[in-house]
């Protein structure tokens, strides 16, 4: 309770008009002075927050030691650790689980640092977020977060081969990752822009001897879906054709056929140490190196991507996956507005890329291994960032 304390005011003289200044002076004084508080509001707000923390230690018992376990799976904190909180009481245990949260976040930004190079500057490369949560249906969850990112490469411009060689590379970690989705598949996945291509992929079998502009004349005159949907004037749906066109043309199986998998590029990059130095030395050859380290992590720990414990969001989050948290470009003309037309319907719905992993204490060590090989393999798309920005630096100077 709060209360003022005034003491009575010294009554002034009246002037001619009855007036007393002083006397609403000192009123005015003592009503807007210091306020005495007679509650200890410092030790009433520690109690209400200490009553907080106890609800939700014990709404999310179960969570909270799932973490804990799943720290120490990731020898971020020691037996010895969570018996001593055990042993000082539930306020205790509380206090290691927000301790061993920020370790795991920290510890995950640092595998994947280690991976991108820790003396490069990665301000525009944010961390994933990771949330625990716990419901009655579902158990207990990790719900998984990135910034949607486009990453564009500059592999048109380089050695056919050793472009094959990249894009393999990045195929492979994101699909493994599971963090991210190919350009070419995000044309083919992405709402309308599918069925659009699909329908132009199938006018061409019979009118591909047609312009672009009698197509489009074609389309609207018979009312064929979805090229109606887009336009009713022929001119905007004629240039429309020319960018669905160029996507069709102008893309990565087209130019570099059926991307090799990771044994192969081991092997071409044997290759290219025995016979071509000149490949051999190009700063693309220590992301293919880091790939294929990445590569031999996985087959060493076991895990496979068929087998991710990763799921996709559901009706209770709303949110898209996190496949489409980071597109992965190759150079060609049309890939920015794609991904601008994805990233910005995805910013309209108010969604996030995310994922749900599922935390069990009998699971937290595959879990962990999860995690890891998400960090490592963000690290390795910045790590390609990283080399792609430099080769451009230097062609340009």
């Amino acid at each position: 309770m709060l209360s003022i304390q005034a003491e009575p005011a010294e009554i002034a003289q009246s002037n001619a008009y009855g007036h007393r200044p002083q006397a609403v002076t000192n009123v005015v004084g003592q009503l807007f002075g210091q306020v005495r508080i007679e509650t200890d509001l410092s030790g009433l707000i520690d109690d209400i927050r200490q009553r907080k923390d106890k609800t939700d230690f014990e709404t999310y018992r179960s969570g909270i030691s799932c973490m804990i376990l799943l720290a120490h799976s990731m020898r971020l904190v020691e037996e010895a650790e969570i018996d001593q909180a055990v042993t000082e009481g539930w306020e205790a245990i509380y206090r290691l689980y927000h301790e061993v949260v920020a370790k795991v976040m920290g510890h995950l930004n640092e595998e994947s640092m280690r991976v991108a190079g820790v003396g490069v500057a990665h301000n525009d490369f944010e961390p994933m977020s990771i949330e625990m949560q716990q419901n009655k249906s579902e158990g207990v969850f990790l719900v998984l977060g990135v910034f949607p990112r486009f990453s564009q490469f500059s592999l048109l411009e380089i050695d056919r081969e050793l472009a094959r060689a990249v894009a393999g590379c990045l195929k492979w970690t994101i699909f493994n990752g599971g963090i991210g989705i190919m350009i070419d598949d995000l044309s083919e996945a992405w709402m309308m822009m599918g069925d659009e291509l699909d329908a132009l992929k199938e006018a061409l079998d019979t009118k591909s001897h047609l312009s672009n502009g009698e197509l489009a004349e074609f389309f609207l005159e018979n009312d064929v879906y979805p090229f109606t949907e887009i336009s009713d004037e022929q001119e905007s749906l004629e240039a429309h054709i020319a960018y669905l066109k160029s996507i069709l043309i102008n893309n990565s199986k087209s130019v570099f056929g059926e991307l090799p998998e990771i044994a192969e590029i081991r092997r071409m990059l044997c290759g290219w140490r025995k016979s071509n130095r000149a490949i051999y030395q190009n700063p693309w050859v220590k992301f293919i190196r880091e790939t294929i380290k990445l590569w031999k992590w996985i087959e060493k720990s076991g895990l496979k991507a068929s087998e991710s414990n990763l799921y996709r969001c559901n009706e209770s989050h709303g949110d898209v996956c996190l496949d489409y948290g980071h597109v992965i470009g190759f150079g060609f003309g049309w890939e920015e507005a794609v991904v601008s037309d994805v990233y910005d319907n995805i910013g309209q719905a108010g969604e996030n890329p995310e994922a749900i992993i599922r935390l069990h204490p009998l699971a937290c060590s595959e879990v962990g291994e999860r995690l890891i090989l998400l960090a490592k393999s963000r690290g390795l798309i910045r790590l390609a960032e990283v080399t792609n920005s430099a080769l451009e630096a230097e062609s340009e100077t």
